[in-house]
């Protein structure tokens, strides 16, 4: 594969708002849950008209906007799937991506103008099966998060006609994609039924029998007294989650490997998540274009969001043991944090900036102001005023915007964010 013929860089969107800043920030590609048939169901922020308006934007952009209707399907789905169906198609998706094959066979029966893309949800790691979804008709595999680099290139060149889509950043599940069964285990929500309550992120504490050393029991902080047995081998013990996924630094290698889209993964992440994680992709992305190698920079930027600490996954692979320790790399680690949008819309430029407040922002705060373009200006906050002129010391979220003096003219979609203390 040439350089020059970069992959699509694929970002997630959990709300048109989410949806716009994605593509503003340099994404060919999203996708957005399909109410009532997309895992994360309870943070689907779409509803069909929503969806309308996003693919009209996209087209608009020159973009594409795939629709995820990637649950696995009980019996009662089944009639409100044909219900919903008819209308989807009127949007004319670039795709649906699915998981289940008799949701598939129905879209290829009533539907079969609208390409599919095969879930991650389906857990394909093989070439053969990737031979299989194809006579299938399906048009595009998203691979398992457990292959290895070497295993996709043995993947492309089994099934050339076939495109590949692979995760290149955000949380990995502990079990094969998206299977994990703790959540029902722990809570009775089943994660695919897009209704996870991540337990596999929350705080346990481990006990050891006093009369033994073999058995261990794990306390749910959310459930205190109530106690899970926990079995262990001459491998440990890995029932909490890996650190997240990032795979910037292999870029070029997974090009190479005939990867066409790149996936960035965060449906439920905030506008600041998808706006500074795909500008970074799009700015690696465009440096191996230009015949660079992928500037420090894009790597470190990803510092300044939530994480749990970074490792490869399987790509390059198998995982070590420190890749399932997080000790750092949270959220308390992180470089920055979200402190608003830019609203050049709420008032004329006269020497202050309007923020839309979306965490604690106070007076002498060091703040960087982050534009889609890839560049970037930094400011002290040196007062703080409400739309009536108002002085403030610090300004919360959830009470509308506010407006900051700065000699730089507000741009769209630009985001401030607050550099913590701690740096």
């Amino acid at each position: 594969m040439q350089l020059s013929t970069l992959p699509e860089l694929l970002a997630p969107a959990g709300s048109l708002e989410k949806l716009r800043y994605a593509y503003a920030f340099g994404a060919d590609a999203a996708y957005a849950g399909i109410p009532f048939f997309s895992l994360r169901a309870r943070e689907n922020e779409f509803s069909l008209e929503e969806l309308r308006q996003g693919l009209d934007l996209a087209r608009s952009m020159g973009r594409r906007l795939y629709l995820t209707a990637n649950i696995f399907a009980r019996n009662r789905k089944i009639q409100p799937f044909y219900s919903h169906l008819d209308q989807w198609a009127e949007l004319k998706p670039d795709a649906l991506i699915m998981s289940d094959p008799g949701l598939m066979l129905i879209v290829r029966e009533r539907h079969p103008e609208i390409p599919i893309h095969l879930s991650v949800q389906a857990n394909c790691m093989n070439w053969q099966g990737v031979r299989f979804w194809a006579q299938q008709g399906v048009q595009r595999i998203i691979l398992s998060r457990e292959l290895t680099l070497e295993e996709i290139r043995t993947i492309k060149d089994k099934v050339p006609e076939v495109e590949l889509e692979s995760f290149v950043h955000g949380a990995i599940c502990i079990a094969y994609s998206g299977r994990c069964l703790l959540s029902s285990y722990m809570s009775y929500r089943d994660a695919n039924q897009g209704v996870c309550d991540n337990s596999c992120r929350e705080k346990f504490h481990v006990y050891k029998t006093p009369s033994t050393d073999e058995n261990f029991f794990v306390e749910d902080l959310r459930n205190k007294g109530e106690f899970y047995r926990v079995d262990e081998d001459e491998n440990g013990t890995f029932i909490m989650n890996a650190k997240d996924l990032r795979l910037i630094e292999h870029l070029k290698e997974i090009m190479q490997a005939g990867v066409s889209s790149l996936k960035i993964e965060g449906r439920t992440k905030s506008i600041y998540y998808v706006s500074i994680v795909t500008r970074a992709y799009r700015q690696a992305l465009n440096d191996l274009a230009a015949g660079r190698d992928v500037d420090s920079r894009w790597i470190t930027e990803l510092d300044k969001v939530a994480n749990r600490g970074y490792h490869k996954g399987f790509l390059m692979g198998e995982p070590q043991a420190d890749d399932h320790n997080y000790k750092v790399g949270t959220t308390r680690h992180s470089k920055q944090r979200f402190g608003g949008l830019v609203r050049p819309e709420e008032r004329v430029y006269d020497g202050w900036l309007p923020i839309e407040v979306k965490g604690p922002v106070s007076v002498g705060d060091r703040c960087e102001l982050i534009h889609a373009d890839g560049t970037s200006d930094w400011l002290t906050i040196e007062a703080i005023r409400t739309s009536r002129g108002k002085e403030l010391a610090k300004a919360n979220p959830g009470i509308g915007t506010f407006h900051v003096p700065a000699s730089i003219a507000p741009r769209d979609h630009s985001i401030l964010s607050v550099q913590l203390e701690s740096n």
